[in-house]
């Protein structure tokens, strides 16, 4: 077999551009020979084989090999492109010096150090899906160098996050187990630490050494605009961060100039009344520990105690009917999810059909006044939402994500 004809063969090995301009360069400028060029198809035909096992897929249909020789070409292309920075004479030298397998590996690794990273920042937010699940949706999404790149670096912001708030909550001395069951967000939970490490501690006095809940938070608020209408200023003591390791420093100071410039000024201003801030700053950058003791009477709380463990006393629609979609789902109830834990609920109830009857004992566990309206809440839910549970026409999901991203509370990562 002749030079060109095993230049031809390759290509059935090649569904990247990179990496077919790669060998094509390798080949035009003599840096492979042809006795390198046979090497390469039969490690190709090797590394073939395994990726196929790898996934559990049978070796010996042509379909599964013909697709897993295209995954191997893109993990060729991506760690080649990723570790030459596009520079072809590189990649054409990496090529020459390294094995087929070795390169694809090299593109394995990537992914996997992706997928090892938190998909979102939140607390409590596991991958649903496997690692080889993960390297398949990775590699059927052909994936680009540009669009690795910017997922890792979000994901590494995310891990960054998630490692400062858990180090802020240790501080102030709470258990990170409570911020796991309520999936809180990594950056609501490290807003609210540094409000209260900086603004509030002195405020509240020396006994609240714990995480604020929605009393203390608001105790703070009021403080800071108390302080401001006395002596035109609010003071922020950054001493606590003398304790704060380095790599957290960059985040840390980046947060409290964001709540000295977008919050500060809201909470001061006297024209607007604080419960008007207070309320729409609490939802959108801040995040506290629910205590039932301060809305309800012992009768109740002893009542629906397990109503406020499972929803924080929450009387948002679309964090209850996440937790109702969760339970008809035969899932863990929650009331926020991740975009693959909805996929997960969604193909529970298309598997098995909703769990009504799980939902109305849920809702009897509510306080008694409550129920009726929450009953109509999930009724009218369902009513609509049906048409796209169900809907097994929708393979990806897209439409029904899209619809339940409207009405529920579905995290999506940041983009």
């Amino acid at each position: 077999m002749n030079l060109a004809e095993n230049n031809q063969s390759l290509a059935a090995y090649d569904s990247a551009s990179y990496l077919d301009r790669a060998l094509k360069y390798a080949i035009q400028k003599k840096l492979i020979d042809q006795a390198k060029v046979e090497e390469i198809i039969n490690d190709a035909a090797t590394g073939t084989v395994q990726i196929t096992e790898y996934f559990g897929a049978s070796s010996h249909l042509r379909q599964n090999l013909e697709e897993a020789s295209v995954w191997m070409a893109s993990l060729v292309s991506l760690h080649l492109e990723h570790a030459t920075n596009g520079e072809l004479n590189q990649a054409a030298l990496m090529i020459k010096e390294k094995s087929f397998r070795t390169l694809s590996r090299g593109g394995s690794q990537m992914l996997k150090a992706l997928y090892v990273l938190p998909e979102a920042n939140h607390f409590g937010s596991p991958r649903i899906d496997s690692e080889s699940e993960f390297l398949k949706r990775c590699l059927n999404s052909r994936m680009t160098v540009a669009k690795y790149r910017q997922t890792l670096a979000e994901h590494e912001q995310f891990k960054l996050e998630l490692s400062f708030a858990n180090c802020l909550v240790k501080k102030i001395g709470s258990s990170i187990s409570v911020f796991n069951d309520l999936h809180a967000s990594a950056e609501h939970v490290i807003r609210t630490s540094l409000l209260f490490l900086a603004y509030g501690a002195k405020k509240m006095g020396g006994n609240k050494a714990v995480f604020p809940d929605e009393n203390a938070l608001f105790e703070i608020f009021t403080s800071m605009r108390k302080e401001w209408g006395f002596l035109g200023d609010v003071t922020c003591s950054k001493k606590f961060l003398e304790d704060i390791p380095e790599d957290f420093l960059p985040l840390a100071l980046q947060t409290l100039s964001k709540i000295q410039n977008e919050d500060v000024p809201k909470i001061v201003n006297p024209s607007v009344p604080l419960a008007t801030i207070f309320a729409d700053l609490k939802v959108r950058q801040y995040f506290y520990l629910f205590d039932p003791l301060n809305d309800v009477s012992q009768f109740d709380k002893k009542l629906a105690e397990e109503w406020f463990l499972l929803t924080g006393g929450t009387e948002d629609d679309a964090l209850l009917l996440t937790l109702f979609l969760c339970t008809s789902a035969g899932l863990t109830p929650k009331t926020s999810l991740m975009v693959s834990e909805a996929k997960k609920a969604v193909l529970n109830i298309r598997e098995n059909g909703l769990l009504d009857k799980k939902v109305f004992q849920l809702i009897k566990k509510a306080p008694h006044d409550e129920q009726g309206q929450l009953l109509s809440l999930w009724d009218d839910f369902i009513e609509d939402a049906s048409a796209y549970l169900f809907d097994v026409s929708d393979e990806n999901f897209v439409q029904v994500i899209n619809y339940l991203t409207d009405h529920c509370h579905i995290h999506k990562p940041k983009k």
